[in-house]
């Protein structure tokens, strides 16, 4: 342990909630893996059949692909925070540069609850119909992208050559014909992200995972409430958090808070998407940590359930 590691050690013993920031973050870098080999449902499994019928060809990336990159993005994200905070133990002085964390911490906690979101309903067609809403916001953001390209090369304020220019009309064209379809779809409203944390937070306080027992020790729909404010606050520059602070060294209680809200929301995301897109039989590796298992095989009996049931599919 060079000295650099040593001061930051008895800093860690000296404000306890420095060490809840380390153990949370190295968590959320343990669903690495899992983000870096992301797989597809297994064939008979509830996600599969969500994506059967041809649905998967009527949303962009299928209903799987809906909900697997905000996934993918969260963990990315909570994995970054273990990034900062390794940078932080060979600075002298520390810094954990706070508001990079925690706007990666929002980051982490809007994807993983669009995810949520769509997968919580043990109704497919409810699930296919959010499914459908998240993915026209994407599609909704790639046509103005699109668009404003088009615009700005028409106009002579950007060059942008002949070939490219095609490419991206006749990408302007495809994500119309993408709208019309989802519109059929009946897609949910998915514009509000602020409001999707909301309805996630309700979900998990509702069914709270049997990995995480903190979950139902609080009120877990306050808690993500003031999170999340808490968080973006500092994603869109706003001063009024650090008012709450009586001192710098609190900032190491609001950074470990809103880590594990962080955490939470991604391994219930993770969770969820394993109990409805895995087939445990097929002896798949497992590239998350052993203690979501619990919850995953906790979830997964309840969707399996629902689907037994004698529900019918629906193709809409």
């Amino acid at each position: 342990m060079n000295e650099s590691e040593a001061m930051y050690a008895l800093a860690a013993i000296f404000a306890p909630a420095l060490g809840r920031v380390n153990e949370r973050a190295a968590r959320g870098y343990a669903l690495k893996p899992w983000a870096l080999k992301p797989h597809r449902p297994d064939p008979g499994t509830s996600m599969a059949q969500d994506d059967a019928d041809g649905y998967d060809e009527k949303i962009p990336e299928g209903l799987s692909g809906t909900v697997l990159y905000p996934i993918m993005n969260a963990i990315d994200a909570i994995a970054s925070t273990s990034a900062l905070v390794s940078q932080a133990r060979a600075e002298a002085p520390f810094n954990h540069h706070p508001a990079a964390f925690l706007s990666l911490c929002r980051t982490s906690i809007e994807c993983s609850a669009q995810a949520i979101w769509v997968m919580s309903s043990e109704d497919r067609d409810v699930r296919r119909r959010r499914a459908a809403g998240l993915a026209k916001v994407g599609v909704e953001h790639a046509r103005e992208w699109h668009s404003l390209t088009q615009s700005a090369y028409d106009n002579g304020l950007m060059e942008v050559p002949e070939e490219a220019s095609v490419q991206n009309r006749h990408r302007l064209d495809m994500h119309e014909e993408e709208l019309k379809i989802l519109e059929t779809l009946g897609p949910a409203n998915a514009r509000q992200y602020s409001d999707l944390v909301r309805k996630a937070a309700n979900w998990i306080a509702e069914n709270p995972p049997r990995h995480a027992e903190d979950v139902g020790r609080v009120h877990f729909q306050t808690v993500s409430k003031l999170g999340y404010r808490v968080c973006s606050s500092f994603t869109h520059g706003h001063a009024w958090p650090i008012h709450l602070l009586g001192n710098p060294m609190e900032s190491f209680g609001m950074m470990a808070d809103s880590v594990n809200l962080a955490l939470i929301n991604t391994e219930c995301a993770l969770a969820l998407y394993e109990a409805q897109a895995t087939d445990p039989n097929l002896g798949r590796d497992r590239l998350y940590p052993q203690t979501l298992q619990v919850t995953i095989d906790d979830w997964r009996g309840r969707f399996s359930a629902c689907e037994d049931s004698g529900t019918p599919l629906s193709a809409t």
